[in-house]
């Protein structure tokens, strides 16, 4: 991991539980803030597009298929699984005579595959929808890399980019009923991860090429932030509806050039140990956002007794407090017990 680029996922983390739970938040709900608000989803797409070109600059030339599923199920599966069973047992101690567990939603939980099914994409612990895309990539990573590998480069870039092109076509002309089908669908988020991948690619094989063309990608990013940000203030109807799935992918990527390039004094801070930790536990923040507000809201019901904006900022501060415990109690551990217990050639 390029160290700088940790602390990116910490501030998207941080945006999207800024997304689900800031209504009536100050500044968040201030007129002209909450414009930019409402779109704070989208960082679930710039998860996808570093998670693309993380997995694509560490990657081997052949890739040991056990050793790498082994390293992403130890990596995110202990977690997951402790967030779903915390919002189960928080739901059955709030309803404890009317509450039956539907098995067929906690098996497609369980084995991850609920962004699958239209009716459940956001089942329980809602933000594991983006989990369930994520396992899907992962299993396509090595034959997709690979594939792209046998491709000269000019050829990946114009694969990668027809595929995307058409698949926010697509989206496009889907998006006006804005089902889960379309929203959270595997498929319709391909495109965001295989653009991270081509990034990867290019950032390893073509670095020095990036260098000389730094200071116009960021010419090139400010302009297309710009118009972005204008789309969301002026609140664009077409925009609105078909910027979910992936529309931003090329921008995002061209932060995450920019960041790993590191040519500013402003990303060496990110390099520092406190937010290089913060974006380590950035993973318990975003799948821990849903049981940590059910046990505020829910069995405290601190909600009621606080304004709106006072209870976002404990709540925020718990939900970190509880992700810094579960990093280091669940996360840490997990791993280290599931690499020495059943994969001992590797390292911790």
């Amino acid at each position: 991991m390029i160290r700088q680029l940790t602390f990116t996922r910490f501030l998207a983390a941080i945006a999207i539980v800024i997304f689900h739970f800031s209504k009536d938040v100050f500044p968040f709900s201030v007129n002209g803030i909450d414009r930019f608000t409402i779109f704070l989803n989208v960082l679930v797409s710039y998860f996808f597009v570093l998670s693309g070109f993380i997995l694509a600059i560490n990657a081997a030339d052949k890739i040991d298929l056990k050793r790498f599923y082994f390293n992403r199920f130890a990596r995110i599966y202990p977690l997951y699984l402790f967030a779903l069973l915390a919002v189960l047992a928080l739901i059955r101690s709030i309803r404890p005579f009317d509450f039956s567990l539907d098995f067929h939603r906690v098996l497609l939980s369980v084995f991850l595959v609920q962004s699958w099914t239209e009716k459940y994409a956001l089942v329980y612990n809602y933000p594991g929808w983006s989990l369930s895309v994520e396992i899907f990539f992962y299993l396509l990573f090595p034959f997709v890399f690979r594939a792209l590998k046998l491709l000269p480069f000019k050829q990946r870039v114009i694969v990668v980019a027809l595929f995307w092109a058409a698949m926010q076509t697509l989206f496009i002309v889907l998006a006006r009923d804005y089902t889960a089908s379309v929203l959270y669908h595997p498929l319709f988020h391909l495109s965001t991860f295989l653009v991270g991948i081509l990034g990867g690619m290019l950032y390893k094989e073509r670095h020095d090429w990036l260098v000389t063309k730094q200071v116009y990608l960021e010419r090139i990013f400010l302009v297309a932030s710009f118009v972005l940000l204008y789309l969301m203030f002026t609140g664009n109807k077409l925009f609105s509806q078909v910027y979910h799935d992936g529309l931003p992918a090329p921008v995002f990527l061209l932060f995450i050039f920019i960041v790993a390039m590191n040519r500013h004094q402003l990303f060496n801070g990110f390099c520092k140990r406190v937010p290089e930790y913060l974006g380590e536990i950035s993973y318990g923040i975003y799948i821990l956002q849903v049981p940590v507000f059910r046990l505020l809201t829910q069995t405290f019901d601190l909600k009621t007794k606080l304004s709106a904006t006072a209870f976002f900022y404990i709540y925020l501060l718990l939900l970190m407090l509880v992700s810094v415990i579960c990093y280091e109690l669940i996360e840490k551990p997990s791993r280290i017990y599931l690499r020495n217990r059943f994969y001992k050639p590797l390292t911790a």
